[in-house]
Formats: C-alpha cells, sequence, structure tokens
C-alpha cells in the first residue's frame, strides 16, 4: 500500500464553516459525497479557468434578453462623454 502523506493547515472558523457550505453544496450539485480534498481541488481550479470556457453556461429566453438590453440601453443613455 501506497502511504499518501496529508498536511494540517490552519484556518479561522469562518473560513472552515464557509468550506463546509460549499462541500454541502457540492455534495447536492453532484449526488455523491464530496471531500474536503475534493472541494479544496475544485475551489483552486476555479481560478485557472478563462472567462471563454464559460460561454453558452448561462441560459436564457428571449424575454430576459430583451429585458438585459433595455436595461442596458437605459444605463447607456445616461452616461455623458
Amino acid at each position: 500500500m501506497v502511504k499518501v502523506p496529508f498536511k494540517t493547515i490552519k484556518i479561522k472558523d469562518e473560513t472552515y464553516e464557509s468550506l463546509n457550505v460549499f462541500i454541502g453544496e457540492l455534495r447536492k450539485e453532484l449526488k455523491k459525497p464530496v471531500s474536503t480534498d475534493e472541494a479544496l481541488k475544485r475551489l483552486l481550479n476555479i481560478r485557472k479557468k478563462k472567462p471563454s470556457q464559460y460561454a453558452g453556461g448561462w441560459k436564457m429566453d428571449e424575454k430576459e434578453v430583451k429585458e438585459i438590453r433595455q436595461k442596458l440601453k437605459e444605463s447607456w443613455n445616461k452616461w455623458e462623454l
């Protein structure tokens, strides 16, 4: 059997609680148990992703598109050069 090295890290209680909330959300999403190690790996990998990797991730209907465009147009009209 290969011995896997473990490290102990110190984190604040607030950080630990937030991590546990994230783990719980991840368990619901993946529908399987998630280790603290796996959750931390996922959090660290988020930094490596480029915005282009999220293309198509937001599903919206035509009504929502029109609403966003209208609000943008209203905001742009308020700008002064």
